[in-house]
This record gives structure tokens, sequence and C-alpha cells, in this order.
């Protein structure tokens, strides 16, 4: 393991890669020998010479029925003079790869030559004796290297693209390929400065470079080809574009000859398709996702090491910077689903290099983020006392003040523009915002999530957290500072990111109570594409909740005594009123419910009275909570009630409604919006699955709603955890909703 934290080609991967390149050149020379047994230029060439990637795509094509082994070798055989059997194209050129080409007078045509090394020029023999002596036109070499740029086609490659290639009318070569000597030698001179060993091994394994232009084509290495990479290049690429490609192709042909041996890495088939084994939608098979995860790991540290050595320019370091985002999320991704099934993908050796991309991704992605380590970040906000003050035995505990300003410090310290939103008795909420980044989209997230939690329950509900394995207990660990922390952990991460979208984070008060910090932040004049309100949900984006309202009935009677009863008491009245109430929630289970969350309903969870043990009640109060649909308001659904108790109670029942004590909108959400469907595969991707759901508790989305385009609640946890003696989060969960959350700000999911 090299400084930068990658695999070195000496190291882990290296001497099998070395002779794996000797096993390779050996079986080339003896498929080749077997295919014109009497080529004496086969014999005496060298081992390097049998990695010409075109003659690789001759012996998969059945011999050579377009080009000859002498012109395939020659480059690697010292020249003697002895004459070489070569066969001309349809325009009569003659290609040798790594030397040159000439044209002669005859298309089509096996023809008998002398090469002259030191004059760079080939002889051909007429049937008459007739002597024609022409010039090779040199290649296009990259400089310091064996590295040939290919400007025209010869039959092989011809060949080989037209299988490789849909819509191959529409391929276009680069026939000025010098124009872009300049930025791949600076490419590989950065890819040096950051592993030698990748440059040396990169500059050893590639022969040739074939650049192009296609309207749909990616670039491309292939086992066909092997030494060979394809570039389909934008007429603005820079040294920023060569380094991804020289790293992330080449690094196909690397990984490809150091496991030439598959069966040595994987327990399992490695043609296999992955999606069999991990269980849900994949294109790769095995053998292929262990590629992608090399590459990655490559490219990810090389585009690192430029960055943090200070080595590209100004104007390069944009693209540097966008391609560090892009490759580490994918990164990151792969790492997390194929570790998941590592146990029965890889034999011992794979999972060693395995375990290296694992290590050397999480030693390097550490400092590079200027974000705490979520598990860490967990620890400490539950070590903060955060009680709403309004719940019972509340007293002497610390509300959300002092976790609010924890939360203020540790985003201003990374730099971000944050501000506090005074709420009510020293309670605020803290909202911190980044600005639009280079060429993000114009969309605006919102993460949320509330600080205030309950009273500690005990032990393992208490305000000094314990880990246990995978899992961490402590008061507010599930509702709702994991999700905190995961949004914290987020917002951190994609601080330093040049194309991040804008995005807001707001640390809430009094979520378990009245909604007072969700409901200023109202007015605060922010407008977001998406909010995000932090629930323990189990990574189940919820899209669909009911409101609540909570209030009371306040029944009137007359003064009584026990000894004198009045026939219409205040109590009687209440009864009455309470058995019309279950009428209305039976009456709701009957009438239009909604697909997900089913009916409405009302209950009565309390009542009071001025009564004593001998003194009828002249009032007594019902106290109720009513769940209602989207689509409706909490004002229109308690006049609904009101007014049907009011058909169903006699005219002597002597009532009246209070204002609500409480309403928490409901809240719905279509799947169908682009930035949901962005999030539901950020979810999938990440968790492996993603069924959207619903749920009948409160939550802030509903009020998010409000000045949010569309509101989720979504995070990490079991809701069956909340308020609870025991309260706990699986420490795997919540960095998997890092992850997810992180996707959403970058918005590279689309």
């Amino acid at each position: 393991m090299t400084a930068p934290g990658h695999i070195d080609f000496d190291g882990l991967l290296g001497a099998r890669r070395h002779d794996a390149r000797r096993e390779l050149a050996e079986t080339m020379r003896m498929l080749s020998a077997q295919q014109d047994p009497d080529c004496a230029t086969i014999r005496s060439a060298s081992g390097e010479a049998f990695f010409e990637p075109r003659l690789y795509s001759q012996l998969v094509l059945g011999g050579f029925p377009s080009t000859t082994a002498d012109q395939l070798l020659l480059a690697g055989v010292p020249s003697d003079g002895t004459p070489l059997v070569v066969r001309t194209d349809g325009e009569g050129t003659v290609s040798f790869p790594g030397l040159g080409r000439c044209t002669t007078e005859q298309p089509s045509a096996e023809l008998k030559v002398r090469y002259d090394a030191a004059a760079r020029t080939l002889t051909t023999e007429s049937g008459d004796g007739t002597l024609a002596t022409s010039a090779l036109e040199p290649i296009t070499r990259v400089a310091g290297t064996d590295m040939e740029l290919v400007d025209r086609l010869d039959p092989i490659l011809d060949g080989f693209l037209r299988l490789q290639i849909d819509r191959y009318e529409e391929l276009s070569l680069l026939a000025d390929v010098h124009a872009y000597l300049p930025q791949i030698s600076r490419a590989l001179n950065l890819i040096a400065s950051v592993s030698p060993a990748y440059h040396a091994a990169l500059t050893q394994s590639l022969r040739a470079v074939l650049l192009f232009r296609h309207p749909t084509a990616e670039s491309f290495a292939a086992l066909g080809m092997h030494g060979m990479i394809f570039l389909n290049v934008p007429e603005t690429a820079g040294a920023d574009y060569f380094v991804e490609e020289l790293v992330h192709q080449g690094g196909h042909v690397l990984f490809s000859e150091a496991t030439l041996s598959r069966g040595d890495f994987l327990r399992v088939d490695p043609d296999a398709p992955l999606s069999e084994l991990l269980g849900q939608d994949d294109p790769r098979d095995v053998y292929g996702a262990f590629h992608g995860l090399f590459t990655e790991h490559m490219e990810y540290h090389i585009v690192l090491g430029v960055l943090e050595k200070g080595l590209a320019d100004e104007a390069e370091r944009p693209a540097f910077e966008r391609h560090l985002a892009e490759v580490a999320r994918r990164h990151q991704r792969d790492l997390r689903l194929i570790g998941d099934h590592a146990g029965e993908i890889f034999s011992s050796l794979g999972q060693e290099v395995f375990t290296a991309f694992l290590e050397a991704h999480d030693r390097a992605e550490r400092p590079h983020t200027r974000a705490p380590d979520v598990e860490e970040l967990l620890r400490e906000l539950i070590a903060i006392p955060s009680v709403n003050p309004l719940l019972p035995d509340s007293e002497g505990t610390a509300h959300e003040g002092d976790l609010a300003s924890f939360v203020a410090d540790r985003l201003r310290a990374a730099g971000i523009g944050v501000e506090t939103q005074e709420v009510a008795g020293g309670r605020g909420n803290v909202i911190a915002h980044l600005p639009r980044g280079g060429d993000a989209d114009g969309e605006v997230v919102l993460l949320s999530a509330h600080m205030d939690t309950y009273p500690a329950g005990g032990p393992r509900a208490a305000y000094v957290p314990v880990v246990e394995g995978r899992t961490l207990y402590g008061r507010g660990s599930a509702d709702a500072k994991g999700s905190l922390a995961a949004m914290m952990t987020a917002f951190l991460q994609v601080a330093t990111l040049p194309n991040r979208r804008e995005c807001y984070l707001t640390a809430t008060v009094d979520e378990e109570c009245l909604l007072l910090g969700v409901k200023a932040l109202t007015t605060h004049g922010m407008r977001p594409t998406l909010g995000i309100t932090g629930e323990p949900t189990g990574l189940v984006p919820v899209v669909a909740q009911k409101g609540i309202v909570r209030g009371s009935f306040r029944v009137r009677g007359p003064k009584s005594h026990a000894a004198y009863p009045a026939d219409r008491t205040a109590v009687r009245s209440a009864a009455e009123l309470v058995r019309a109430l279950g009428q209305i929630n039976a009456d709701l289970a009957t009438g239009p419910d909604h697909p997900d969350l089913g009916s409405p309903t009302v209950m009565v969870t309390t009542m009071e009275s001025n009564g004593g043990m001998n003194l009828g009640a002249t009032e007594v109060t019902v106290w109720f909570d009513a769940r209602f649909l989207p689509g409706t308001s909490g004002a229109e659904f308690t006049a609904r009630i009101e007014r049907d108790l009011r058909e169903l109670l006699s005219a002597d029942v002597d009532f009246v409604q209070d204002p609500p004590a409480f309403v928490s909108p409901p809240n719905e959400v279509s799947p169908a919006s682009p930035l949901i469907a962005e999030f539901f595969a950020a979810v999938k991707n990440s968790a492996g699955a993603c069924e959207p759901g619903s749920f009948s508790y409160g939550s802030e989305a509903g009020v998010l709603a409000e000045f949010c385009r569309s509101s989720l609640v979504f995070g990490p946890g079991d809701a069956r955890y909340s308020h609870a003696e025991v309260e706990a989060i699986d420490l795997d969960e919540l960095g998997t909703a890092t992850e997810i959350l992180r996707s959403i700000l970058v918005g590279d999911q689309r």
C-alpha cells in the first residue's frame, strides 16, 4: 500500500500481474505459431512483441486473415533484412503497428518485402523483379512512452470496431491526434506525480490509444484488443479528461492482467449476473463489478492526489473536483453494495484485495471530507441533553439551547453560513445554508431534523451513549438525533464540493409538543424544491401522512348536589358526547378513505371536570385527538366533527368547541415528481430497496409542505424506539442514511 492510500503494483497485485504478463506472452506466441507455423518472426520476436493489441483481435477472430504475423510483430524483432510476408488493405496501405505505414500500388495483395530499420523504408519486389522502395509514414507516439496515438483505421481495427460500436457509421476518428499530445502528456505527468507505480504500469501495458467521436458510444477497453483503449474525446478535453480516462480505461487493461486467473479471486462464476447475488437490478457480471471497484479505486485516489498535492492549476481544479465527487459516490456505493455479499463473492485472495479497497477509501475519505464521523457525531449529540421543556418530568434538564449552540458552532467551524432563529424562551432553530455550486441544477434541498427529545427513560435511553456491536443506545438516538447526525454529516461532506445543489440544513425545536420550531421556519423565506424531515423510518421514504388536530369540547350543565341530582348534568351530557364521538369514528371508517392511510379517525383521550365528591360538575372538558387525510385542513375536519355532533346529540346537550390546541398538517407527495424519483433511486442504490410508505404519526413534514414544493419523511432508526425506555439505532443504517442524503445534495442520481 502506497502513501496516497491505493494499491501498489509492486505489492498486492504486482507479482501476479508480472507473472500473468509472461504467461500471456507465451500463450500468444503459441497461438500465433499455430496459425502461421512457418513464420520466422514469431520464433524470433521478444515476449513484449506479443502484447501488440491488434494481435489479440486477429487471433480471437481466427488467424491472420487481413494482416500477417510479420506485420503485427515486426516492431519487436530486430531488422536483419529477412523477407517478410505482408498484406495491403483496399487502398494498398501496409500498416506496421508501432512502426508506421506506407502505401503501395497493390491494393488487397499479399507481398514479399524487406524492411530497412535504419532508413525506415519498405522495399517491395514485383513479379517481374522490379523493386519499389517506400518510406514509412511514422506513427504518432506519446513522448517517453511506447504508446501509439491511432489516427487511421487498419483492417483489424475496422473489423473490431464494427463489432463493438452500435451505429458504426456515425463513428469518426480524430485525424489530428497531435493536437492532444500536450494534454495526454500532462495527464501522464500528473499520474506519475501522484503514483509512480501506476504510471509505470500504464506506460508498460498501454500500447495504443484510439481517439474518436461518436454521439452515443462511451469510452472503453476490451479484452479482444488488450493493450489499447478507445476514448470518445469531447472537443474541450483537457488534462483532467485524460487523467480520468487513462486511469479508468487503462486500469481495465492492468486489472485484466493482474486477475488473469479469475478463479483465484472469486468463489462464484466470474460471468454470473451480479443481480442474482445482490437480489436487485444490476447490469454487471461479477467480474465486471470487480473491475469497476478497481478502476473507481484508482480514479478516486489519483484525482484526490492531484488535488491534495496542488498539481491542478486554477482552471483545471473545478473539473477535477467535480470528477472526484462523482467517482467517490460511485465507489462508496459499490463498496457498500458489494461488501454486503463479499463473503460469498470473493476467495480469500479476492477478499484481501476488496479489503484493501475498503481500507484505502476509508483512510483517504476521512481527512478529505470536512465532516466528523457520523457515529462519533451522534454520540456527541446524545451527550447533550435537549429535553422539550413542555413535557412532564422535564424540570431540571436542559432544553434545546445547548445543543443548538453545538450544532451552530460545528457548522460554522467548517466555514458554513449559519443563522439562529429565536422561537420561544431562549429556544431557537439553527439554519445553515450552502449556495448553489458550479454547474449544479436549480433544485433546492432542505434537510431538517428536530433537536428536542423526551426525558431520559433509563440506562438504555440516557444521555450517555452506549455502543454494543453495531447498535447505539441513548436518548434521541432514533428520535431524531440519528437523523440530525446523518444530515449534518452529509451537509458537511458536500460543503467542499464545487457542483452541489443549493441546500439548507435546519435543526428545529419543539417537534415533540407544538411544532413551534418548524412553524417558525415558514417565515424564513427559503423556498426549497424538496424538504426532508428526519424521523426514524428505517430508511423508508414516507410520502403520505395524516394530519393531527388536538382539541377539546366544553360541556356545560346546571349546578347540582348529589342529594338532589339534576336530570341533565354536564357529566351526563359529556357521556353522550363521548358516545357520539365514538359513533362519528365508526362512521368515518365506512366513508371515503386513502389507499395507504386508510380512514380519518377521532378518539377521546382524556376528560376533566370541575365537579367534586358530592357536587355535580357544571363543566366537563372532553379532549380528543383526530387524524385526518391529505386534502383536508384541521379547521375543516374539526368543523365537520362539531357539525356531526350537533346532528347526533339532542338540543339540550350544551357544548362548545374550543380553538384547537395543536394542529399538524397532513402531507402527500407525488412519486412522479423528478426530485422524489431521484431520491427513491438514491435510496435503492444505497439501501438495496426502496418501498415508499405512509404513516399516521405526527411529524414536521406537513408544515414543511407549506413552503417546500415537495416534502417527505426519512431517516435511520425504528419508530418503535421513540420515547421508549430503550432507545437505540443501528449504526450501519445510520451510515447508509448519510450516503443517501449526500447523494440528493450532490444531485448525481439523475
